[in-house]
């Protein structure tokens, strides 16, 4: 044969067996990922929450059943400021060793540039881009032939700087790269904070080996400060519809795409952060996008590094989807049983399994259950015990698939939400009714809080006020119970306060054995502008329970209940209350109270939202600190008691 043709056909032959990775193919197979965060993105390795990263980190990486490592470096501090600009080269064979220990194990690995703050804030000036380009040349030079699983992702975030300029960036940094390497596949987005709008709207590289990647934390406030809740019908559809975006883009334009940071940190309400999670996986896998969790050892902490153990997190991103069951809810059916709900993906499997657990345990297999199961009780249930449980597709043949977990606070039979009854003539916020759960001291048609905005982890509906809340999207047949303190029998004038776009809303109140007239909930035109419907009522002395019937499906919103007496003599005066006034609220650090007409025996308690005492102390000033620093951010209630007298509470938020 001839010597040119045998070695044409040996080259067609080499290239048949050595194929080249597309960027099509490799998205298929990264799917689940994870950072190591907070490691090579300080100063210098170390110099933040995490120790030096080890190698065995990449064991428990693959074990667990993640295939794509993302490595945030910062080469800035490693990098000379002056022609030829040199990569340390003792921090560039640490980089190198820590991409080897992950691509040995058969990882897809990811650099990039991280925290270069000082590129994105001055992108105008010539020598700094000069050095930007100088790291990544010396960066591709160097690993250019390493496999071809190595990633570069080209800038992380590059807040500061416009798109013009992200999109200069991206168009230089991917010429200098395939220099040396050609067909490596590299990761470029948009500017800002790299969100899916900002990734959608960046110029596309002219270039056959690309991704690219966006950021996700929605909402900030929920995932990234951990305020109010997440999972309500329209949280998830917006999640949804960012996802069907990105999936439709990349669709569109050929381009693979990741989510590369997402996650809530673990200050957010238990449930909803587990299924904030779980909603991720989902929209992602489902529409072929490769994701990356952000775990950095801290506030968004998933891998425990030094004890080599996982926060509950992990088994959502590697075992809930495709065909884990969803849509997990808890809640109270009497004082010693707990319900379980749940949606099955899947009913081609050979069973249902449910795990429990109690705070500083392991899970454990609690019942077996059919494939088609939705459905469990939990009668062997204890109060003042939080317990934990997840739900488990179960497959003879194959791995099992979770759902993710929830917990559940059971309380000690009834209990005031504020720690005591109402006494008549304070005010009764609708949104503080007893604690017990359903079918004891409420019931809701619904499982889910649909607006969350409070007392997240009970089915009752609770919506934001810029003044506080009001129990909302209410349906005939439901009801709420509250503990009052009658102190003296009489006749007296009780008071809803309402709203509702077009009224027709009806009502009665129950107290002990006396029940009102059925009140008609006025028009306000608005769900927040309030009127008031007054009905008498005649109460016997004593604590009783008071219910809130709602007989009438017409829409409204209640905010709150006020009882007066209708002859000012029959019970016990209170023009000469003390007054009091807290700052700053919301608060982190010390209260500060002011109290008038105070005397020795006063003092200070503060309830968290289970109505258990966190805090207490004795004053005898007008003026009063308490330091809160302790506390977990959230919702408390401050009572004093000064005078024999226990003082309206307040609410006050510790951030």
């Amino acid at each position: 044969m001839n010597g040119k043709i045998l070695i044409i056909f040996y080259s067609i032959i080499c290239s048949q067996i050595i194929a080249q990775l597309t960027p099509q193919e490799a998205i298929k197979e990264m799917k689940r990922g994870i950072n190591i965060g907070n490691t090579l993105e300080p100063p210098n390795e170390g110099d933040w929450n995490n120790g030096f990263l080890q190698e065995y980190y990449f064991d428990d990486y693959k074990t667990e059943g993640f295939t794509c490592i993302r490595i945030p470096v910062r080469w800035d501090k490693h990098t000379a400021t002056t022609t030829p600009f040199r990569i340390n080269e003792n921090w560039f064979s640490r980089v190198e060793q820590i991409i080897d220990w992950g691509l040995q194990r058969n990882l897809y690995i990811i650099i990039n540039a991280h925290h270069e703050d000082w590129l994105k804030q001055n992108y105008a000036n010539s020598t700094y881009k000069a050095r930007f380009d100088s790291i990544w040349s010396q960066v591709a030079t160097r690993f250019k032939d390493k496999s071809e699983k190595l990633f570069f992702e080209i800038i992380n975030e590059p807040f500061g700087m416009t798109a013009a300029e992200v999109n200069d960036l991206n168009a230089r940094i991917i010429q200098i790269i395939r220099k040396t390497n050609p067909t490596r596949i590299l990761i470029y987005s948009g500017n800002d904070y790299t969100g899916s709008a900002q990734m959608m709207a960046a110029t596309i590289p002219n270039d056959n080996y690309i991704m690219a990647y966006f950021h996700s934390y929605d909402p900030w406030s929920f995932a990234g400060e951990g305020i109010g809740t997440w999972g309500t019908v329209a949280d998830r559809n917006s999640l949804q519809s960012q996802f069907q975006s990105v999936y439709q883009w990349s669709v569109l334009n050929n381009i693979p795409v990741m989510v590369s940071e997402f996650g809530s940190i673990k200050a957010c309400y238990f449930n909803s952060r587990m299924y904030h999670y779980s909603s991720y996986v989902e929209e992602s896998l489902s529409k072929g996008i490769a994701f990356q969790v952000w775990d950095d050892g801290g506030d968004f902490g998933i891998y425990e590094r030094d004890a080599r153990k996982w926060s509950e997190v992990k088994d959502i991103l590697t075992k809930t989807y495709p065909e884990g069951p969803t849509r997990l809810n808890i809640l109270k059916s009497n004082d010693s049983t707990l319900a379980l709900l749940w949606q099955n993906r899947t009913t081609n499997s050979d069973g249902i399994i449910i795990q429990r657990k109690s705070d500083n345990e392991d899970f454990v297999n609690y019942a077996e259950l059919g494939s088609s199961s939705t459905l469990f009780y939990d009668t062997n249930v204890k109060p003042n015990t939080t317990y934990y449980y997840r739900v488990i597709t179960n497959f003879i043949t194959k791995e099992d698939y979770y759902s993710y977990p929830v917990k559940y606070y059971l309380p000690n039979k009834r209990t005031s939400f504020l720690g005591t009854p109402f006494n008549i003539q304070e005010t009764i916020e609708a949104e503080d009714f007893v604690i017990g759960g359903e079918g004891l001291t409420y019931h809701d048609t619904e499982i889910d809080n649909i607006p969350g905005a409070y007392r997240p982890y009970e089915s009752v509906d609770i919506a934001a006020r810029t003044d506080g809340y009001q129990n909302s999207y209410i349906s005939s047949g439901e009801w709420l119970e509250y503990t009052v303190n009658v102190e003296q029998s009489g006749d007296y004038l009780l008071s809803v306060f309402v709203a509702s776009l077009d009224g027709g809303g009806k009502l009665k109140v129950k107290i002990g054995s006396k029940e009102s007239e059925t009140i008609t909930v006025p028009k306000t035109n608005s769900w927040t502008e309030l009127s008031t419907a007054t009905v008498p009522i005649t109460l016997s002395i004593g604590v009783q329970i008071l219910r809130i019937n709602f007989i009438s499906a017409e829409p409204f919103n209640l905010d709150k209940l006020v009882i007066l007496s209708q002859s000012p003599n029959s019970v016990k005066s209170t023009d000469n209350l003390s007054e009091f006034k807290v700052y700053p609220n919301p608060v982190r650090g010390d209260l500060t109270i002011k109290l008038s007409n105070i005397n020795g025996n006063s003092k200070i308690a503060i309830f968290n939202i289970l109505g258990q005492k966190v805090k207490e102390i004795k004053i005898n000033t007008e003026y009063s600190e308490i330091n809160l620093d302790n506390l977990a951010r959230g919702f408390y209630f401050l009572r004093i008691t000064t005078n024999n007298q226990i003082l309206p509470i307040k609410k006050i938020m510790v951030k």
